[in-house]
């Protein structure tokens, strides 16, 4: 559904809320793509005739796969809120898809402007002097919010939408690569690397965003007030929110490269704001944990790429795989070909 335009979108939710909420419902502003949306399709709606928890703007959050998905995202999210970390509001979730198109959770739209104001690369000119002076320490105040989070209460929302602790643990994401890759040709060795040298989990897990890149992390008046995007999110190890961030930075331009000047400038500031990161929490972390979860974002992006060239799609990532499996094999020591088991392009 993702790849239709928004009028069969509204006829679709129309018909989705007339079923579900209210069948006088209506739309008093219809819905509108958002931008910024790498792995689901977001609209912004809003609604007459509904009750008091439909009000106000909405975003519909379509998610592609099995519904798990989409659960998985619904329990963080009421999970984080519960907890006391500043989350979206779940206000529906529809996991079959069967009116919709795709699994689909509709939340609350929130205030507040993005770090970032966006994924593409012509967004770094005005917010990038920014990000440099300000990122590293930012970064460092979500994670404390996280770390504070009660995961009993992230537990008991995930059990809520039928998620069990252990499918949410950050293990997650290595057995989603081991489902993805384990069997392509070319990936296995790298595989094999992860399942070898996955370290245990600390003895207190805390609640994990997964993807706390400048877009994703709302502020207002320079204080946090939202994490938006819990895609990735998971409860586990606080090494895999410093390891991913560190590839999202250390790896820029990509995957959005600007014109080679730019993208220099960037690189080179993108790889100083990873070094400044890694020093803040080695420490506590330990540098191995940390570089094991930089080699793990590698590979589950590696896997989103070859995923959707099997799609026939093409994934956002297609243009940075070549960094993303340097980056891999300088952290491994394995030498492992950047198209190798991708798949067709």
């Amino acid at each position: 559904m993702s790849g239709i335009g928004p009028g069969e979108v509204q006829q679709r939710l129309g018909a989705f809320l007339r079923d579900t909420v209210d069948g006088r419902a209506s739309f008093s502003a219809p819905p509108k793509p958002l931008s910024g949306g790498a792995f689901s399709a977001n609209y912004v709606f809003e609604l007459a005739h509904v009750p008091p928890e439909w009000s106000g703007r909405l975003v519909l959050r379509l998610v592609p796969g099995s519904g798990v998905q989409v659960r998985m995202e619904a329990g963080l999210q009421d999970g984080a809120r519960a907890a006391g970390v500043p989350a979206p509001r779940v206000v529906h979730v529809d996991a079959s898809g069967d009116v919709l198109g795709e699994p689909a959770m509709v939340m609350e739209l929130l205030p507040g402007r993005g770090f970032l104001g966006g994924i593409e690369w012509y967004h770094f000119p005005r917010d990038f002097p920014k990000m440099i002076r300000s990122w590293p320490a930012t970064l460092a105040d979500a994670m404390s919010v996280l770390a504070e989070a009660d995961t009993a209460a992230v537990i008991g929302a995930l059990r809520r939408y039928g998620i069990t602790q252990e499918q949410a643990r950050t293990t997650r994401h290595l057995r989603w690569v081991e489902a993805t890759l384990g069997d392509g040709r070319g990936w296995q060795e790298a595989v094999a690397w992860l399942e070898q040298n996955q370290p245990p989990l600390p003895e207190r897990v805390v609640l994990v965003h997964g993807d706390l890149w400048p877009a994703n992390v709302l502020m207002q008046q320079k204080t946090i007030c939202w994490l938006v995007d819990w895609t990735m999110g998971a409860i586990g190890d606080p090494a895999l929110d410093v390891g991913f961030a560190k590839v999202g930075l250390g790896l820029m331009p990509e995957p959005f490269p600007p014109p080679p000047p730019i993208g220099s400038i960037v690189h080179h500031f993108g790889r100083r704001m990873a070094e400044q990161i890694h020093e803040r929490f080695a420490p506590d972390l330990g540098d191995f944990r940390i570089a094991y979860f930089e080699a793990l974002r590698c590979i589950v992006q590696a896997a989103a790429v070859a995923a959707d060239r099997r799609a026939g799609l093409r994934n956002g990532w297609e243009h940075g795989l070549p960094a993303l499996v340097r980056h891999f094999n300088a952290i491994s020591g394995l030498e492992i070909a950047a198209n190798e088991g991708a798949g067709p392009r």
